[in-house]
């Protein structure tokens, strides 16, 4: 009788840890911006709501921020805006961001694109062309830099939903 009980506490134990290991993996996440590569829209210190859901049978959308595993180096994440998808052509001319041919509406920024032209490239299968929403000079290591590049799917971490709380909207009484 003991032993089964010990037996039914462990088993529930272990389900219970399974359960929770899994909606980490591959549930929802939560995440701190550092720094300042997504101003306007993602301020440094903001807690994040991450979606892995997201993108276990759909891909990364144009206009998605999304988080995703930083090719310089391993275990850090990178937070930006998808602005190019598979087969679309990028470019950047005079501070205006173009897809296939268009200007692309941008509401989300507060200045043109000050790192100068860009392109054009052609987003590969499989992969995502990624800004940050910060356009001023320097101020986002992205697609347009060697060390980002396009971003494959497999690094996508997940899709940014919420910002659960904002440092700067914190009032002390």
């Amino acid at each position: 009788m003991r032993k089964r009980r010990i037996f039914r506490w462990m088993r529930t134990g272990l389900l219970a840890f399974a359960f929770v290991f899994a909606v980490n993996q591959y549930g929802f996440a939560l995440s701190v911006v550092n720094g300042t590569s997504m101003e306007p829209t993602l301020e440094d210190g903001d807690r994040l709501f991450i979606n892995r859901f997201a993108y276990l049978f759909n891909e990364p959308q144009v206009g998605d921020v999304i988080t995703f595993e930083d090719p310089a180096q391993d275990g850090r994440y990178l937070v930006k805006r998808v602005v190019g998808v598979s087969g679309d052509r990028i470019e950047i001319r005079s501070g205006v961001l173009y897809r296939n041919g268009k200007a692309v509406p941008e509401p989300y920024i507060d200045t043109k694109i000050e790192d100068g032209n860009f392109g054009p490239v052609t987003v590969k299968p499989g992969t995502v062309f990624v800004l940050g929403d910060n356009r001023h000079k320097h101020a986002s290591r992205d697609s347009r830099y060697e060390s980002v590049g396009l971003v494959p799917i497999d690094r996508v971490d997940g899709k940014v939903e919420w910002i659960i709380w904002r440092p700067s909207l914190a009032a002390f009484l």
